[in-house]
């Protein structure tokens, strides 16, 4: 009787594998899928945290505002050149834009193909608008020398915006308490010097950190390997935000670790330009969360496609969001999200340069009365801007 038991058993368990087997055929494991890498989205909604305070902090591309017909155009107004997108900076707890003009009103010269000297009252058009900080390293700096720097820096003091310098490194306090530390860098940039700067940054008890870089190359919508490398060195480093500029188009951004990294912002309110090939631009909001211990970190962002012009014929200097599902809306989205398929931007100055001559430094004397004054005639370029040569990774 037992003998029979035992062969029963033996025959069920040799069924049971049997069957076993056979659904392991019909119904193979799946295999082992790897995680793709985050995808930046148009919008990344907030989780709410309980206790958690939420703040938002805006970025914006490059402001000149002197150039071809500036004047004319905005009439001097400080409300002209945000009059179609300051409803989405008001109520935030931090603006940040590339400055890329000088504030002067002295009679300067300059001998840079291309120079931007605004006057001292248009700082108001960035205190309307609530701009809290700019940062200055970038080629149109020194356009008039240590004499235009020297006024740049008293016109913004003057009218309370906060700056950034070439090389250097600031803390700014928000109003309610939140110490960001920004380092700015300017042509040769080393991954030494950037980690360096984040180090001081935190012993300076920052709560959140920008590193601003004018890097890349004009006209290209896509970063290059060195500002990739520096934008992921940096965040590795501890930086919150990398925010760039220079291209003069946009470029997109990127979820890195626990950063976030915007590589361009193309042109703002840009006065260098007024028919540029390519109009399209963006704001870029970060909704900040800091938590009840008191730590600050990126909670979500959304981004606004815009226009740099409130119409599309020429640049009026006036950026005018676009209207979400429009061709315009999604090609600017396309870039920012890395997705646009189309050819860089064909940059070339050569036919603008003068010959080399050996023209004296930039001094205090007045400007030719010969020189021709800017017209609203289309530029051969998409961007008067000079090039120069790319971030280096060595000091």
């Amino acid at each position: 009787m037992k003998q029979i038991l035992k062969l029963t058993l033996l025959f069920i368990l040799i069924i049971l594998l049997v069957l076993l087997i056979i659904f392991r055929f019909i119904n193979p494991a799946a295999p082992e899928k790897s995680v793709p890498e985050a995808t930046p989205m148009p919008e990344k909604n907030v989780e709410i945290v309980p206790g958690a305070e939420y703040f938002t902090f805006n970025f914006v591309g490059d402001n000149t505002l002197d150039g071809v017909g500036y004047a004319s155009v905005t009439g001097g107004k400080e409300d002209y050149p945000y009059a179609n997108t300051k409803e989405y900076l008001d109520g935030a707890e931090f603006n940040f834009a590339n400055l890329e003009c000088i504030f002067s009103d002295a009679s300067l010269y300059s001998d840079s193909l291309f120079h931007f000297k605004a006057p001292t009252k248009n700082t108001a058009m960035l205190t309307w608008a609530g701009i809290d900080f700019v940062t200055t390293a970038n080629n149109h700096t020194l356009d008039y020398g240590q004499r235009g720097l020297d006024d740049t820096v008293a016109a913004l003091e003057s009218a309370k915006i906060a700056y950034g310098l070439d090389g250097k490194t600031t803390v700014f306090e928000t109003e309610n308490g939140i110490k960001i530390g920004i380092y700015c860098g300017f042509r040769y940039v080393s991954e030494k010097a950037v980690t360096d700067a984040i180090d001081e940054l935190k012993s300076q008890d920052s709560d959140f950190i920008i590193c601003a870089f004018h890097w890349g190359n004009e006209g290209e919508y896509r970063p290059t390997a060195m500002q990739t490398s520096l934008a992921h060195a940096a965040i590795d480093a501890g930086a919150d935000l990398v925010y760039g500029s220079h291209p003069h188009v946009l470029q997109p951004v990127e979820e890195y670790g626990d950063g976030f990294i915007i590589y361009s912002l193309a042109n703002w309110s840009f006065g260098g330009n007024s028919r540029p090939a390519d109009m399209d631009t963006a704001i870029v909001q970060l909704t900040v969360m800091r938590d009840t211990n008191g730590a600050v970190s990126i909670a979500g962002h959304k981004l606004i496609p815009c226009r740099v012009s409130s119409v599309s014929s020429h640049n009026d200097y006036c950026p005018t969001p676009y209207e979400e599902g429009t061709p315009e809306y999604d090609r600017a989205m396309s870039k920012l999200l890395g997705t646009f398929t189309g050819p860089d931007l064909v940059v070339d100055y050569s036919g603008l340069r003068p010959k080399p001559t050996d023209s004296p430094e930039p001094t205090d004397s007045p400007e030719p009365t010969d020189t021709p004054e800017p017209t609203d005639a289309p530029q051969p370029t998409p961007d008067v801007e000079i090039p120069e040569p790319p971030i280096a990774e060595t000091e």
